[in-house]
């Protein structure tokens, strides 16, 4: 079911949307879940019957009893948490993802990762358009929502090569990198930056202290490489496609990919700008290198835009 069709019916994180489209990977992952709504439905039919449904719906809400907060707080007890597994499909894409039941880590909440795995403007994905056999580079992977559409768009004789520096992102990328049966896809767990040196990466994602907020003090040092060094690394003189996702640090990205850009004849950047400084030295910079940007997205009212460029042919 494709992400427009589940928010029409119900809306993505409401009890509604957990109740019918969280599934189970394995089956017992299946059979605690299954339980977990037959307890809870149940619970609601009994308290209807003993306080009828006005008073009960009336009792849910002021608790805040949900079957979302349930779900979590069961996984936790039974200490299930870092090992279960949801597993949902995105016909109209043709693939599945995975979701963990966790509130410890950033950005892992079930619907955030729901989003994140299918709900994209359809504008950027119809223009994220890989050919068969193109080399493309997806940097700050995630769950590997690109990662995916590259695979299945270059086919088996191109390569795609995955890059996301958090630990917790990085087994999830590789967990729906083997679900979905992707045999062209390299995995690298990296920092990538403008020079070889150590950052510091916070918990939020990011590298750039400015944008960590209030997880300034959530971080691990990290070596950080340039994509110019671990594409030669690689055996990868040239490029079709890079696409571009770190919090802040595009523009340093790219300062670690000038030999990429300048050997590349055929190639296209999908990039998402963070912060309204980083745009207008991003774009003098693609400018140098002649790509020239074909499409873009935003608005002043977030600090954030797509981008995509191309050299011209």
């Amino acid at each position: 079911m494709s992400y427009l069709t589940v928010a029409k019916q119900y809306p993505i994180g409401s009890n509604s949307w957990f109740l019918k489209e969280t599934r189970g990977k394995t089956i017992f992952d299946i059979l605690i879940l299954g339980a977990l709504k037959i307890f809870y439905l149940g619970s609601r039919g009994l308290l209807k019957i003993i306080l009828g449904k006005k008073r009960r719906d009336k009792l849910f809400v002021e608790k805040g009893f949900n079957f979302k907060d349930f779900l979590y707080r069961s996984i936790e007890i039974l200490g299930l948490d870092d090992s279960m597994l949801l597993v949902f499909s995105i016909p109209q894409y043709d693939y599945k993802f995975y979701s963990r039941i966790t509130r410890k880590v950033n950005n892992f909440l079930i619907n955030d990762m729901y989003n994140s795995m299918s709900y994209y403007k359809e504008e950027i994905i119809k223009r994220f358009c890989p050919q068969e056999d193109d080399v493309v580079v997806d940097i700050g992977a995630a769950f590997g929502l690109y990662t995916i559409l590259a695979s299945k768009k270059v086919g088996l004789k191109g390569k795609v090569i995955a890059i996301e520096p958090q630990k917790d992102s990085f087994e999830m990328l590789n967990r729906n990198v083997a679900l979905n049966k992707l045999n062209n896809v390299t995995t690298l767990n990296q920092v990538i930056y403008s020079e070889e040196t150590t950052v510091n990466l916070y918990s939020n994602y990011t590298i750039i202290r400015e944008r960590a907020g209030k997880y300034k003090e959530e971080f691990v040092e990290t070596n950080a490489s340039t994509l110019d060094h671990l594409l030669q690394q690689n055996g990868i003189a040239e490029v079709n496609w890079i696409k571009i996702d770190v919090e802040g640090a595009e523009y340093e990205v790219l300062k670690g990919a000038t030999n990429i850009l300048s050997k590349s004849k055929d190639i296209d950047l999908l990039i998402e700008v963070h912060g309204f400084d980083n745009y207008k030295p991003i774009v003098e910079f693609l400018k140098s290198y002649d790509l020239e940007i074909e499409f873009e997205t935003g608005n002043e009212e977030v600090d954030w835009k797509h981008i995509i460029v191309r050299k011209p042919h």
